[in-house]
């Protein structure tokens, strides 16, 4: 669960150095390469699909939060794990072409027992489930989600 928190963050998106050592920390040493490239690439293509350019990148809002879990297999050394996730991801400009979003994902995670830790052997997404949205509100402006992106500390993730 730890792991996709951290993937999640608006650091995680933006800076390489980051983005990087996030990964080293949490892949195997077999999955490490390519991870990095998938997530290189990956966060690019986000990026410039948002709008963020270098003078708006602290205007990005990028957070996540499981909402559950589940182990599907596990042995000693190896373990696949489900986690379902709601994310925020978005640009607080005016002018960027898309407005922070929800997103509703579940991940599978192929954990591998190596070096005396869980690290990650693969990471799988697919959209869902997603929840009916109520409809009760209209969408928060972009400066009140740029006042709470910048208030309310993201949770908290081990690593």
């Amino acid at each position: 669960m730890n792991y996709q928190v951290a993937r999640s963050s608006a650091a995680y998106f933006t800076d390489e150095k980051v983005r990087h050592a996030t990964l080293a920390a949490m892949m195997t040493s077999e999955a490490l390469d390519r991870q990095t490239r998938n997530d290189d690439n990956g966060m690019q293509q986000v990026l410039s699909s948002l709008g963020v350019t270098s003078g708006n990148g602290d205007e990005l809002v990028a957070r996540g939060a499981a909402m559950g879990t589940r182990v599907t297999t596990y042995t000693d050394q190896v373990a696949t794990v489900e986690v379902w996730m709601a994310g925020l991801v978005g640009v607080t400009d005016t002018n960027a072409p898309m407005p922070v979003s929800a997103s509703w994902t579940t991940y599978t995670l192929t954990l591998q027992w190596q070096s005396g830790d869980w690290k990650l052997a693969s990471i799988n997404s697919v959209n869902g489930p997603t929840p009916l949205d109520a409809g009760s509100d209209d969408p928060t402006s972009v400066d009140e989600f740029r006042t709470a992106d910048r208030e309310f500390n993201a949770p908290p993730y081990a690593g």
